[in-house]
């Protein structure tokens, strides 16, 4: 019995045993690659968000037809006007927040009836003249639908232009409103504490905190006017500045002259 009892206790382990400590082996590696894989990607640089104009998009220019007189005809003659706004923008959605800004409205309304009323029924609704008129409109409307908007307002991403950037408290100022560019293509950088601002990184503008209607160039020698004056006295940073969406053409829906 003594000896039995020895011959087992000098016996290799069971396999079983062996299997156990490969296992441990095995998950202490896998726990080491899991962890060599997390550091890889924190390694690797994140791809920069590109913000690029979707569509085309098709939506109605007005709520309700529009009715206009119109001009230069030997009897008093009217159009009703319904018409269709095909455009390019970063949201779809975008057109809707502007369609219920009731000023939006009035605006767009009195953009078309100024070149409506100045036309004759032949020069919106020949073959030759339609495409001149609903380029006027189209040239009239668009900076109405698509205005240029500084940095990012509490009002939301279709707010006025008028309403200034919420972290840095920078505004538009009275003046023409020329430039075009895209939103998430340009950016002013604001140096509050030093009083510089700039137009993507070209030469800066110094000014003293008192200024509605500072002008910064462009870089297509162009101006933007800006108000400083609710400017927070200690940012520094870059505030986006551009259109949101472009109008591709405008199209008919229903035109009636009468």
């Amino acid at each position: 019995m003594a000896e039995e009892e020895k011959k087992t206790e000098g016996e290799e382990q069971p396999a079983s045993g062996g299997k156990k400590k490969l296992i441990m082996i095995g998950g202490g590696a896998a726990a080491l690659l899991a962890v060599a894989f997390v550091f890889a990607l924190m390694a690797v640089p994140k791809k920069p968000v590109v913000h690029e104009y979707a569509g085309p998009f098709v939506a109605p220019m007005f709520v309700e037809e529009v009715r206009v007189n119109l001009s230069g005809e030997s009897r008093k003659r009217f159009a009703i006007l319904s018409l269709n706004v095909v455009y390019d923008a970063y949201d779809e959605a975008y057109y809707a927040g502007r369609v219920a800004d009731p000023l939006y409205g009035a605006e767009l309304k009195d953009a078309v009836l100024g070149i409506a009323s100045t036309k004759e029924g032949r020069e919106i609704v020949d073959k030759a003249n339609k495409p001149v008129f609903l380029e006027e409109v189209r040239q009239a409307v668009e900076p109405l639908l698509f205005p240029v908007h500084i940095g990012v307002s509490k009002a939301g991403d279709s707010a006025p232009p008028t309403d200034p950037d919420k972290a840095s408290g920078l505004a538009f100022g009275p003046g023409p409103a020329a430039f075009r560019g895209r939103y998430w293509d340009h950016v002013l950088k604001v140096d509050a504490v030093a009083k510089t601002i700039a137009f993507n990184g070209g030469p800066e503008i110094a000014f003293e905190g008192t200024e509605t209607a500072l002008e910064v160039p462009t870089a297509d020698e162009r101006v933007v006017f800006v108000d400083v004056t609710g400017l927070a006295p200690e940012f520094q940073g870059d505030v986006q500045i551009g259109v949101k969406g472009k109008i591709v053409k405008v199209l008919w829906e229903n035109v009636l002259i009468n």
